[in-house]
């Protein structure tokens, strides 16, 4: 049987997997004797010690590994045997012998902690379901907060050391915005995740530059229906819900899925402003209290199909939908100088559609579009301490048209030398008004209608190596970027290099550059009012943000992250307030600066007692600049240190039934 049945079982597998794996390595596990050692260890590592899988030997001895890493290193491992290495290329191994141990000991306890990460081709790989275990998770997207160094603030998700992070679908970018991908993924369960990849620097065939989370969902080789319904309720002041379900369909060649939700979100903020206003050298202290209540409820939608014909074609189609019928709500300020009540209703819906094409030659075809629309009525009463009032109420909206599509082609070399290249075409189209009706007193009330087209065309060129301990790729792309009448050409590099002596050390070396650009409702000339005293200003000549990443991590361990980073961004802009010279009124406006600068260190360190407490503490320490040489009527070149220190628990209080505290 020896020789026989392990090509028997070597041939089987890889008929058995033809249509998901190209290669195989398989063997038999024997002691001294030709005896089959049952439960024996095989870890496959690449020659740069990359960790590719492991399994264990079955009754008769035998083991098979699905990787086409050639060539590859095994090592054997039995608590009864002593350890063997074994460097080779082949798919079958033949026979493995092990030697006995001389010193056997009765009674053995070991203990073992499963890394958290794993290092694929310059990308850190964590298992969704792994970091979420016995974590108090509910889908996707909290999931993706469990990611070391990725955290939520005001509902954005960021990773330490890159600021912003985008994500993306199993490689797919989206013109959907942040805030409905992030809908998407609250519906969708964590089961359904397979992977995410976290990157410093996106290489460019992502169709996203800067740092990017890819998550990868699961697609079964085999015949599979799966479904889940879920549920959430959140009280904070008041009550939130939402609820929904998935489904999914898999077979060899085909799969599909479809999920749906529904959700009543109701929140109460409250913001206090006090303002000290010089107007015709008069001081004014001007304090106001605001309320504001808003309630709202959406449906969300998402469906996926995906055909594999053969190995080296694929298609997939996507479309997803997010509908708010109702969102009304309302502000109420009370103060020294005004008091206010806003009462606000509108709608908006989002529909976008997905198509990638995959083939036989290797290019990667992808066409996205999004229609999005709102439509909002506000309406506001002011009566101010000198006791004149104002009354009005003001409609506005926003429809818009966003289409991406991208051709991206890969070649694998020898040695391990990949070439990619690649071209993106942009074109997003926007409707905006704003029309305001007035009843009693005047006000700054600067009627919009415009529309404003957007054109971006990218090309890029790169490749990536495997080196013996390590990886690296580099990359640069060429942007044309045109709004109304601004034009832009830009280059953004991309590098990143590997290195990892063994599967204890890892340091990684990124840079990566990007734009972020603005708002559309902050590039109209609109005017639109928080209460009496507060207003937001649109900024028609704001212009796009340039942004240069570096950073440095070193991780030990494969879960203890150290890292060192800078950030320069030319022309950044954010809303801050400004008091009028002109009036009593605080503007809310965002404008450019000439440039804001970050360096910092950030420290990741998990840590476990026994099983009942899981935690990570994260420390971080930052250098800020900020300078602005125009504005307003001044200038401002401020620097500071911050620091940040957070301590994530999970406290697992019983197993049966599983109860978790956060």
């Amino acid at each position: 049987m020896k020789p026989i049945a392990i090509t028997l079982l070597c041939l089987s597998t890889i008929l058995g997997y033809t249509t998901t794996t190209a290669q195989t390595t398989c063997g038999r596990v024997v002691d001294e004797m030709q005896q089959p050692v049952v439960g024996a260890v095989v870890v496959m590592f690449s020659q740069d010690s990359v960790h590719i899988d492991a399994v264990a030997s079955n009754v008769d001895g035998l083991f098979t590994i699905h990787s086409d890493i050639r060539p590859y290193r095994l090592i054997f491992e039995h608590i009864s045997f002593n350890q063997k290495v074994l460097n080779s290329d082949l798919d079958n191994v033949g026979d493995i012998s092990l030697q006995q141990k001389t010193d056997q000991i009765e009674d053995v306890v070991i203990k073992g902690e499963r890394p958290i990460v794993k290092v694929d081709n310059g990308k850190l790989t964590y298992d969704i379901r792994a970091i979420a275990k016995g974590k108090v998770v509910n889908n996707a997207y909290e999931a993706l907060t469990k990611l070391p160094g990725v955290y939520e603030t005001q509902g954005v998700l960021s990773l330490a050391g890159a600021g912003s992070v985008a994500v993306i679908v199993n490689g797919k970018p989206s013109t959907m915005s942040a805030e409905q991908l992030a809908n998407l993924l609250r519906s969708t369960p964590v089961d359904r995740i397979e992977k995410a990849e976290v990157m410093y620097s996106a290489p460019p065939q992502y169709n996203i530059r800067g740092a990017a989370i890819n998550i990868v969902m699961r697609h079964s080789s085999d015949y599979s229906f799966a479904g889940e319904i879920h549920s959430n309720y959140t009280n904070n002041f008041y009550n939130s819900w939402e609820t929904g379900g998935s489904f999914s369909f898999a077979s060899p060649k085909w799969s599909s899925d479809i999920s749906y939700s529904a959700s009543e979100d109701k929140f109460r903020q409250l913001l206090e402003t006090y303002s000290q206003h010089t107007l015709a050298d008069k001081k004014y202290d001007i304090t106001q209290d605001q309320t504001i209540i808003m309630k709202s409820t959406s449906h969300n939608l998402h469906a996926s199909l995906l055909y594999i014909p053969n190995k080296d074609r694929q298609f997939s189609v996507t479309y997803t939908t997010n509908i708010t019928p109702t969102s009304n709500g309302g502000t109420h300020s009370k103060g020294t100088f005004v008091n206010s009540d806003q009462t606000k209703n509108g709608d908006n819906a989002m529909h976008n559609a997905g198509l990638r094409y995959t083939t036989t030659s290797g290019f990667n075809v992808n066409i996205d579009y999004t229609h999005y629309q709102i439509a909002t009525l506000a309406s506001m009463q002011n009566r101010y301490a000198d006791n004149t009032n104002t009354d009005f109420s003001v409609s506005s909206g926003q429809s818009l048209n966003i289409i991406n599509t991208s051709l991206d082609k890969e070649h694998k070399l020898e040695k391990g030398l990949v070439v990619n290249y690649g071209a993106k075409f942009g074109w997003s189209a926007t409707h905006d008004y704003q029309h305001y009706t007035i009843s009693e007193g005047s006000i700054d009330s600067n009627e919009t209608d415009s529309r404003l087209d957007e054109f971006t065309g990218n090309i890029y060129a790169g490749f990536s190596k495997q080196l013996t301990k390590g990886s690296i790729s580099l990359s640069l792309a060429g942007e044309y970027y045109q709004v109304a009448d601004y034009e832009n050409w830009s280059i953004y590099p991309q590098a990143t290099y590997l290195w990892m002596p063994n599967e204890k050390h890892l340091l990684q070396l990124t840079l990566s550059s990007n734009k972020q650009y603005p708002s559309y409702w902050e590039m109209q000339k609109s005017i639109s009012y928080i209460d009496g005293y507060s207003e937001v200003h649109g900024t028609p000549n704001l212009r796009p943000a340039q942004d240069y990443n570096i950073q440095a991590m070193y991780m030990v361990k494969q879960k203890y992250i150290f890292l060192l980073f800078w950030n320069e961004r030319p022309n950044y802009f954010t809303q801050t307030a400004y008091q009028s010279p002109d009036k009593l009124a605080l503007i809310y406006q965002t404008l450019n600066w000439d440039v804001s600068r970050q360096v910092g260190v950030y420290a990741m360190v998990p840590f476990k007692i026994d099983s009942w407490l899981d935690s990570r503490l994260s420390l971080t320490g930052v250098w800020q600049h900020n300078r602005c040489d125009d504005y307003y009527d001044t200038s401002f070149d401020r620097t500071k240190w911050l620091g940040v220190a957070r301590l994530d628990n999970t406290f697992n209080i019983s197993k049966r039934p599983n109860i978790s505290l956060e």
